[in-house]
């Protein structure tokens, strides 16, 4: 068995990299599993091919795979990825532009198979494209929520399976860092939709002494949703880090918990697992996988995003660290039992193998 997994972007994203994990870890348990994408642009030093080579995997850029209707180009993909057929048993394909190239390709070579996942891991949007996709370009689906798996089979009538999102737990070890106050971390790239102003408003409502909050993460509109309205609340507790590097991991080390609302691009909300995976509660709200992941009172405490209730919820593990250090432990053991990555490519095997037959 041979995997060609399609992938139409070059940026280092949150869809992005647990692919090139996956990719990795399938070739560490020994099964052949290639990475096509986009080529960065010149000057870019922080892309997905970059990280691949970094990792030891040459990615193939033997397609253009550039998103929207392009005729010329999608029509010589087509052909191409249909050529590449010959060499693989299954194309495994992560987004929407990639299962058209991809399941035509397929197609064309009346040869390999096609496994899509859907990686926002929430329902998809019901309409003839959807349906075209699913219905007949492909050999079967994975996602990791069961919500949106059972929803997606239904609509579909595709074959599916749900598997946990994985992460490279040697990397997430708890430890104990000395530090002032009750520490809250929220991770997410500063966008619109990521309800800033009403988690704003939770920390200028939380009473709980010595608070403080430190935000990691960018955006293109980074002070219009977050740094300006920060100012204008006062909350001279709050930090904005930016984005981080290598100082990632010692900063999720200092937070006493991690307030998460709304899931990105990446619907299997990493910043959550990789906090847990350090042993840190997590207040989440109900939206999108969170619930699936957060379990209420065992893991942290799940929350209809309200001003109100984020400021109880902080509230509540502020005064009680014994209590919140035993979620943290909790989430931990959970992490370890279900988010290892040799655990999913495992378990990515089998269904490639069940897809096949």
């Amino acid at each position: 068995m041979k995997v060609l997994h399609l992938l139409a972007d070059w940026k280092w994203t949150g869809p992005s990299e647990p692919v090139l994990d996956l990719c990795l870890e399938l070739r560490k348990q020994g099964l052949p599993a290639d990475l096509a994408c986009q080529p960065a642009p010149p000057g870019v030093n922080v892309s997905l091919p970059a990280k691949a080579r970094e990792r030891g995997l040459e990615p193939i850029h033997d397609f253009e795979l550039r998103r929207g209707i392009r005729f010329v180009s999608n029509l010589r993909d087509i052909a191409r990825i249909s050529e590449a057929c010959r060499e693989y048993d299954l194309l495994h394909v992560h987004s929407s532009h990639d299962h058209v190239l991809g399941g035509l390709g397929a197609r064309r070579s009346r040869s390999a198979r096609i496994l899509r996942t859907n990686e926002r891991a929430v329902p998809m949007r019901r309409n003839l494209a959807s349906s075209f996709l699913m219905r007949k370009l492909s050999d079967g689906y994975v996602t990791y929520s069961k919500a949106a798996l059972d929803s997606d089979v239904a609509a579909f009538g595709v074959r599916g399976w749900r598997i946990d999102p994985a992460l490279q737990l040697d990397r997430f070890i708890p430890r104990e860092v000395s530090h002032d106050g009750f520490v809250l971390g929220v991770v997410a790239r500063m966008q619109r939709h990521r309800r800033f102003d009403v988690l704003l408003e939770g920390i200028r409502r939380c009473r709980a002494s010595n608070l403080r909050v430190l935000v990691v993460g960018r955006g293109t509109h980074s002070n219009e949703v977050a740094v300006e309205p920060a100012k204008r609340l006062g909350l001279s507790n709050v930090t904005f880090t930016g984005y981080l590097g290598p100082q990632y991991l010692e900063t999720l080390a200092l937070f006493d918990a991690l307030l998460f609302l709304v899931p990105g691009s990446d619907g299997t909300c990493r910043a959550i697992r990789e906090a847990m995976a350090m042993g840190k509660p997590i207040i989440g709200a109900r939206r999108g996988m969170i619930p699936e992941i957060v379990e209420d009172g065992q893991t942290g405490i799940a929350i209809d995003d309200t001003p109100e209730n984020i400021a109880r919820a902080i509230e509540s593990l502020a005064a009680d660290p014994r209590g919140a250090r035993e979620m943290g432990r909790r989430g931990r053991e959970k992490a370890v039992r279900l988010y290892d990555i040799a655990r999913q490519a495992a378990r990515m095997k089998e269904i490639y193998g069940e897809v096949l037959r």
